[in-house]
C-alpha cells in the first residue's frame, strides 16, 4: 500500500527541500510614494539584478476590476472541436508558485504594479494568509481548493488521467495544503496619491516590508535637463527639475499633502533626452497632457485661480485655455511664486 502511494503521488509539496540562495532583499516588498518618484524603476532595477532570466519572473498590473480569479486562477471555457469544455486557467500567482515548487533550487519573482488600484484583500483572498513568512516560507499553510488540487495533480503527477479513482484520490491528497515557498518573492508598487485606489488595511500592510520613495529621492537622473519655453518676452530657459520643485513648493503652501506632489519622473525618463536640452515641442505636449492636467484635475483642483495666476482671468478655470496660454507664456501661466524663479533665464539668442 505504501509503495502504491509513493508511485501514485511521486511529488509531495509539503516535503520539498528548497535550496535556492536567499537574496538580500525582502520577500514581500512594497515600494510606495508620490507620482513619478520612480517606484516601478526601483523594482525593475532589483528585478534585473536578481531575476535577469525572463522565465524567473512575471509582472502583473492590478486595476479596479481585478479579482481573485484573475490573480489566482479560475475555470474558463474553450472550444474542443464542436464542444465547449471548461479547464482551469492559472493566474500569475499560481504560475509563479508552480515554477517555485517545481524548481526548489531557483528563485522566482512576482511583481505587482499598482497593488492598491484593485482591492488587494479581495484579489488575494485566502492567499493573504500565506504572506506571513517564517524563514522565507509561509508560516501557515492553507487548504488547497479542489480545482487547484486537480490542477497541481495533473501538472506534477505523471499519468494522473490514466489512474483509477482511488489512486487519483491519493494523488490529490498530497496537494491538500498550499504555501508560499522561500524561493518565491513578491514585490509590489503602490501610488499613495491616486484618488481611485483602494485602502489597504493594517493586517494586509503588516505582511510587507515597505519602502517609501521621497519626493526628491530619485532626482539625480533629471538634474540639468532644460527646455526653452514661451514666446517673445516670455521665452525662458527652464530646467524641468527646478520647475517641478517650484510647483511642489507652491502646492505645499496650499497645504497639499506630500503624496500629491510630483516626483522627478512624473514626466517619464524615456521622454527626456540623453543630452541637456529637451525638444520644446515634445516637452510642451507632454507637460500639457500630464502636468497641467494633473494640477488642474487633481493636486491643485481647489486652487486653480491661485496656481495659474499668470493666465487671463477667464482662462484660469478652463484647461484648454490654460494649455493655449502655456504655448505662448510658458512658465508665466503660473503665479509669481513660480514664474519669478525663472526671470533671469533668458535664452542668449533673445538678447542679440
Amino acid at each position: 500500500n505504501e509503495k502504491r502511494e509513493e508511485r501514485v503521488t511521486g511529488f509531495e509539496i509539503e516535503k520539498l527541500n528548497f535550496t535556492a540562495p536567499k537574496l538580500p532583499v525582502p520577500q514581500n516588498y512594497l515600494v510606495f510614494g508620490a507620482p513619478g518618484t520612480g517606484k516601478s524603476h526601483e523594482v525593475k532595477e532589483l528585478q534585473e539584478s536578481y531575476f535577469p532570466d525572463k522565465n524567473s519572473y512575471e509582472r502583473v498590473t492590478f486595476y479596479s476590476n481585478y479579482s481573485y480569479p484573475n490573480f489566482v486562477g479560475t475555470y474558463k471555457p474553450k472550444m474542443e472541436g464542436k464542444d465547449i469544455v471548461y479547464s482551469y486557467v492559472p493566474g500569475p500567482f499560481i504560475r509563479i508558485l508552480e515554477k517555485a515548487y517545481r524548481n526548489p533550487d531557483k528563485n522566482y519573482l512576482l511583481v505587482i504594479e499598482e497593488i492598491n488600484r484593485a482591492n488587494p484583500a479581495a484579489a488575494f483572498g485566502d492567499i493573504f494568509q500565506l504572506l506571513d513568512r517564517k524563514n522565507g516560507r509561509s508560516e501557515y499553510s492553507i487548504e488547497t481548493s479542489e480545482e487547484l488540487k486537480l490542477f497541481f495533480a495533473k501538472r506534477f503527477v505523471s499519468g494522473f488521467d490514466e489512474m483509477s479513482g482511488e489512486e487519483q484520490d491519493i494523488a490529490l491528497e498530497s496537494f491538500s495544503k498550499m504555501y508560499i515557498p522561500p524561493n518565491m518573492y513578491i514585490w509590489a508598487t503602490m501610488n499613495s496619491a491616486d484618488q481611485g485606489v483602494y485602502p489597504m488595511d493594517t493586517a494586509f500592510k503588516r505582511r510587507w516590508d515597505f519602502t517609501y520613495l521621497g519626493i526628491d529621492d530619485s532626482e539625480a537622473g533629471i538634474v540639468g535637463k532644460k527646455v526653452v519655453l514661451g514666446q517673445g518676452d516670455y521665452r525662458r530657459i527652464v530646467e524641468w527639475n527646478a520647475l517641478r520643485k517650484a510647483i511642489n513648493n507652491e502646492l505645499l503652501t496650499y497645504k497639499v499633502n506630500e503624496d500629491k506632489l510630483m516626483g522627478p519622473y512624473f514626466i517619464s525618463k524615456k521622454n527626456l533626452p540623453e543630452g541637456e536640452m529637451i525638444d520644446p515641442a515634445v516637452f510642451t505636449r507632454i507637460f500639457k497632457n500630464k502636468v497641467i492636467m494633473y494640477l488642474f484635475d487633481d493636486a491643485a483642483k481647489q486652487k486653480r485661480i491661485t496656481l495659474f495666476g499668470g493666465c487671463d482671468e477667464k482662462a484660469k478655470n478652463q484647461y484648454s485655455k490654460i494649455c493655449r496660454e502655456f504655448d505662448a507664456k510658458g512658465v508665466y501661466i503660473f503665479c509669481e511664486g513660480i514664474s519669478s524663479q525663472f526671470i533671469d533665464n533668458v535664452p542668449e539668442d533673445d538678447g542679440e
